[in-house]
């Protein structure tokens, strides 16, 4: 009798939260693990920046409004050096909203603080999706 191959389960994409506070941080990597995602945390742009190819993330959610780098700045670093996964900014303003299209970051998508979980694991999904469609 022939065992059957092992197949190796894929990991689960790994997603990078950017968020200066503390408990926004906590909660959003308590929700992504409940949706089967892999999370890393950071409290600062430059956190990330510094951890970027160990972490390698498939997709970032960014607070726009960062102590230091903002999200904006972040992101813009991130494609001049092309290497910007999908990215969903999280601001509990949405008068950034023309700031980010003058920028040209009018294609990111952006939730406003307080959202529904499903809000955020639709935008990351679709984001996810967007990105392997892109790839192949």
């Amino acid at each position: 009798m022939c065992a059957a191959p092992k197949v190796t389960p894929r990991p689960s994409p790994m997603v990078a939260i950017v968020d200066d506070d503390l408990a926004a941080r906590r909660a959003l990597s308590r929700m992504l693990r409940g949706a089967s995602l892999r999370v890393a945390a950071f409290s600062t742009a430059d956190e990330l920046l510094d951890a970027f190819e160990d972490v390698h993330p498939a997709c970032l959610v960014v607070d726009v409004a960062l102590h230091g780098l903002s999200g904006p700045d972040l992101v813009e670093r991130l494609r001049s050096r092309a290497e910007c996964p999908p990215v969903i900014f999280v601001t509990g303003r949405l008068d950034v909203l023309p700031s980010l299209k003058q920028r040209g970051l009018g294609d990111v998508p952006v939730l406003q603080k307080p959202f529904e979980p499903s809000a955020l694991i639709g935008a990351i999904t679709r984001a996810l999706e967007r990105e392997e469609a892109r790839q192949n």
